[in-house]
């Protein structure tokens, strides 16, 4: 049985705690993660992995339930801090992380060992290549994909097709991603300001730029689906970084049209 949305907020604030506590956010990590998206020397880490309970919690409610004598197998890709991952094997599911640490030199050595502890697997994996490992042969019920798309500055065609490939028969995708036409970014671009990353940000940054090569839309994230072969079971249209009463006001149509609001997510099967 699943648990409920407090509950989970305060399970889902522990794991970070204890991430933080293994990888706290520093000035050294700052100048590591800025390599390849200049952005975030200033970017206010912390806040947005508080707030990112909201995407957790979203995502959880897709969940399979987790009460069954067989747990539920789910692949996290580019899980970054495993913020999402280490909540999810709290509450039951057994779960894999593949992030392509490489990218971040030693920074991230204690947290792998750490999250490795705690029960998950964690694969140096890069998911949007063609996959030749050996042993990589497992089928998942679940395969997360979350704000990872936004970045790929390559088609997405193959990390569609490594989820399709797998993913069980009856196992679900569940895809994230920022909505371009969040309505803050219709106002930025009705008063002549860009929407895109900083022209500094992509000057400075190492190759390769990690930062948001393609936001999507609702249509786009349809037609991702159908062009990857899967059918949309589930699509949902959310906020989670406007936090304050004077924020929501400000920005009123993301209370009341989808095609607003912050992010996309979409549930995918076969």
């Amino acid at each position: 049985m699943k648990i409920n949305k407090k509950e989970f907020r305060k399970t889902y604030y522990k794991c970070l705690k204890d991430i933080l506590a293994i990888r706290p956010i520093d000035e050294a990590l700052k100048d590591i993660l800025a390599m390849h998206d200049y952005d975030f020397k200033n970017f206010d880490f912390l806040y947005y992995l508080e707030q990112s309970w909201v995407r957790a919690w979203e995502v959880y409610k897709l969940l399979p339930d987790n009460t069954s004598s067989k747990k539920i197998k789910i692949l996290d890709i580019g899980s970054f801090f495993g913020n999402f991952a280490l909540c999810f094997k709290r509450l039951g599911y057994d779960v894999i992380i593949v992030e392509v640490y490489d990218y971040y030199k030693n920074a991230f050595d204690e947290l792998k060992i750490f999250l490795e502890n705690e029960g998950l697997k964690v694969l140096n994996l890069d998911f949007t290549t063609i996959l030749f490992k050996e042993g990589f042969k497992e089928k998942y019920d679940v395969i997360l994909c979350l704000a990872v798309l936004e970045h790929l500055g390559e088609s997405p065609q193959q990390l569609m097709s490594n989820i399709r490939s797998f993913l069980n028969q009856d196992g679900e995708a569940l895809i994230e991603v920022p909505n371009i036409a969040y309505w803050p970014n219709r106002i930025k671009l009705l008063i002549g300001r860009s929407i895109l990353p900083s022209i500094e940000s992509i000057y400075i940054s190492d190759s390769p730029f990690m930062g948001h090569r393609h936001e999507y839309t609702i249509r786009e994230m349809k037609l991702l689906a159908q062009l990857s072969g899967f059918k949309i079971k589930h699509i949902a249209c959310y906020n989670y970084s406007v936090d304050s009463l004077l924020g929501i006001i400000l920005r009123l149509p993301i209370l009341f049209f989808s095609s607003c609001k912050e992010i996309i997510m979409v549930k995918l099967e076969k």
